[in-house]
């Protein structure tokens, strides 16, 4: 360490005014902090309450998963964008911890500092190159590479350039130091590479070498704090304010069941659904000041891909610029006089219309923010409060209302598709170990009668003591709360428990998705706490129990699954239907390219089942495209929506003496002995 003899003077001379700098600077930066966040933190306030603090060891933990593992970020489809993130966080992490070590390595237990300098001088400049290369990355893919769902403003161009700025001077200030430094510039060769590389320079372009290094030396040691200080204010106004914002939005994310939607007090609630910013709940509008607009969330959404008006990026953002339009900064607490109506003229009746619920962007989302919830709400008030629908919505609606069901013009009983087939009904005898609830389609529409016929089919072969509802069955509901009527859906779902309390049900089985998550998620907010199964989770089970016994296969057919987004997104079932598919044909079953989580949606869902759309915007010809690309014979499904859009989409296609949609139920029952 001779370097360091002597030097006593020369740091007291450099770091003295660094020192005052930064006791003068600091307060004003926490002012400034506190001022940008007390700022956000009432227009938040503005929101409607919302519990979001239980759990808080969960929560703490997958934020710093979230943070400093990037999770959500490192995917193998896009580990370009992960790989960049990864490296700017490390790096910038790295070079925070050296020169917070450097701070305190100076007039510590001895003068000059302890060895521990050198470490934290290598360990700073890893982290500054890290930085460079990951910035790098970013500047290459916002600027040359130029994806879609990004869009570059002048904040960004602003950003890299003081990263770049703020890196530069470091090592500069490092060269210039090593420029002069009484010891061979050699030592310090493998404790700051790039700095030793900067000091070979100087001497070339600075004539009268030490008394002038030592000059720019302290005037850039003494220009970085302010350097420092203004991309500080720039971070709180810029979209780097995401650094702060992000991890808190993470830790106050939902810990209830993937999609389970809030129930509207209908006794006390004095507005029904979101029709105006206040509306939201303080948490929804967290969820706009944190939005990083990185457009995962577009490019996962089936509805922007097939070309329709919805966007989830352009929502939040959309939202986020009304509520500061509103809400203009000074005058946080009091908004405008005149303000634009949010759910006609911000977000437009076709774009919350356009959502089908899947939950795709929400599981892209890197951040948890809640984009389904939020058009929902909006519908909810278009529903409720102005009964807005499209024509064919109202239509379902009204048939649902009035008849149980929303198929209108459905001619079919509920127990047609039981005939001749002895099968039990709770209200000739009660004592069964299962309920089969078999859905308003698998028992109206002619289709997937087949699907509820080999599902009885399978329960009588493997000895299953179940009954139906028969005639007493009703929707559950979904439909209706997805459409946004959340006061048709209460009534039917509380007719539902009351009548499955009746006949002491503790077991149901079900074939719809829809039906599946209502039961087992959405059913316990009103009293209705059953156990529930999945028809794929039960044949499964069947099967490997010995339970059911089926014929050989000879996996003579290419069999494609389609991952329901119900089954898949809400609740996590993808291994049970594959695992049915190796089972009964010998083989894994063909991938489409979008699968599992990133599963695009048939088109169904969010009530679309039932909505007229045009022949070119139509998800379930986009997805029976990708299916037909495999090469299989057979499109798997585990919905009765997904077989009905299949069905359509593959006709659409005038592929129907090529590919066929069955339910996973259907192939087992060809098997059985």
């Amino acid at each position: 360490m001779e370097f360091w003899a002597g030097q006593e003077a020369f740091l007291t001379e450099v770091f003295m005014p660094i020192i005052i700098v930064a006791l003068v600077a600091l307060p004003v930066i926490g002012a400034l902090f506190v001022f940008g966040f007390y700022r956000r933190y009432r227009l938040w306030k503005l929101g409607q309450p919302e519990k979001r603090s239980e759990e808080w060891f969960a929560r703490l933990m997958t934020t710093l998963a979230v943070a400093i593992a990037n999770i959500r970020i490192l995917r193998v489809k896009e580990l370009f964008p992960g790989i960049m993130h990864s490296l700017i966080f490390g790096g910038t992490a790295l070079l925070i911890l050296g020169k917070v070590i450097r701070l305190f390595s100076f007039g510590g237990v001895e003068i000059p500092p302890q060895s521990i300098y050198l470490y934290a001088s290598l360990i700073s400049e890893i982290g500054a190159v890290l930085i460079l290369i990951g910035g790098g990355m970013a500047i290459y893919r916002r600027y040359i590479k130029k994806p879609d769902r990004l869009d570059t403003v002048t904040d960004d161009t602003l950003i890299y350039s003081w990263a770049f700025l703020l890196i530069l001077t470091g090592f500069m200030i490092k060269g210039f130091r090593i420029a002069i430094a009484d010891v061979s510039p050699t030592d310090w060769a493998m404790w700051s590479p790039v700095g030793y590389l900067i000091s070979n320079v100087f001497p070339t372009f600075i004539t009268e070498a030490e008394n002038e290094i030592l000059v720019w030396h302290r005037t850039l040691f003494h220009a970085l704090p302010a350097i420092v200080l203004f991309g500080y204010i720039w971070v709180m106004r810029s979209r780097l304010q995401h650094i702060l914002l992000a991890p808190l939005n993470v830790f106050f994310r939902s810990l209830k069941p993937k999609g389970t939607l809030t129930p509207i007090d209908l006794e006390t609630a004095e507005i029904f659904g979101v029709s105006e910013i206040e509306h939201f709940t303080w948490k929804q509008l967290m969820d706009l000041d944190a939005c990083t607009r990185c457009g995962r969330c577009q490019d996962a959404c089936p509805a922007y891909f097939s070309g329709k008006a919805l966007s989830p990026k352009k929502v939040i953002q959309d939202l986020k610029t009304h509520l500061y339009e509103v809400y203009p900064v000074p005058v946080v607490g009091k908004s405008i006089e005149s303000r634009p109506d949010m759910i006609d003229e911000v977000i437009t009746d076709e774009v919350i219309w356009d959502c089908t619920t899947c939950r795709a962007c929400q599981q892209a989302c890197p951040i948890y923010i809640e984009h389904v919830d939020k058009m929902v709400d909006m519908r909810r008030s278009l529903a409720m409060e102005r009964s807005q629908f499209p024509e064919s919505a109202q239509q379902a609606l009204q048939s649902l209302n009035a008849r149980g069901h929303p198929f209108r013009g459905a001619t079919a009983t509920r127990t047609e598709w039981a005939e001749e087939m002895d099968v039990k009904v709770l209200a000739d005898d009660s004592n069964v170990d299962l309920l089969y609830w078999v859905g308003c389609a698998a028992a109206l529409d002619e289709r997937n009668m087949k699907v509820s016929r080999a599902i009885t089919r399978i329960l009588q072969a493997a000895g299953i003591n179940f009954g139906i509802l028969g005639t007493e069955e009703g929707c559950c509901g979904d439909p209706a709360r997805r459409m946004g009527d959340e006061y048709l859906f209460q009534t039917l779902c509380e007719k539902n428990i009351e009548l499955l309390k009746s006949y002491n049900v503790r077991k149901i089985l079900l074939t719809c998705p829809h039906g599946y998550h209502s039961f087992k998620n959405e059913y316990p907010q009103f009293g209705g706490d059953f156990e529930v199964v999945h028809h794929t989770q039960f044949i499964l089970d069947l099967i490997r129990s010995g339970q059911l016994k089926l014929k050989g296969s000879n996996g003579s057919q290419a069999i494609c699954y389609h991952d329901s987004c119900y089954l898949g997104r809400y609740n996590d079932i993808y291994q049970e239907p594959r695992d049915i598919v190796t089972t009964i044909n010998g083989a894994q079953p063909v991938e489409m390219a979008r699968n599992k989580t990133n599963s695009f949606c048939c088109g169904a869902g969010g009530g679309h089942m039932w909505m007229e759309e045009e022949p070119s915007k139509r998800l379930n010809i986009k997805r029976a495209e990708q299916a037909i690309e495999t090469g299989a014979e057979c499109v798997a499904t585990a919905c009765p929506f997904c077989l009905s859009m299949f069905e359509d989409g593959i006709k659409s296609k005038g592929a129907e003496e090529s590919v066929k949609a069955m339910d996973l139920a259907e192939l087992v029952a060809q098997l059985l002995e």
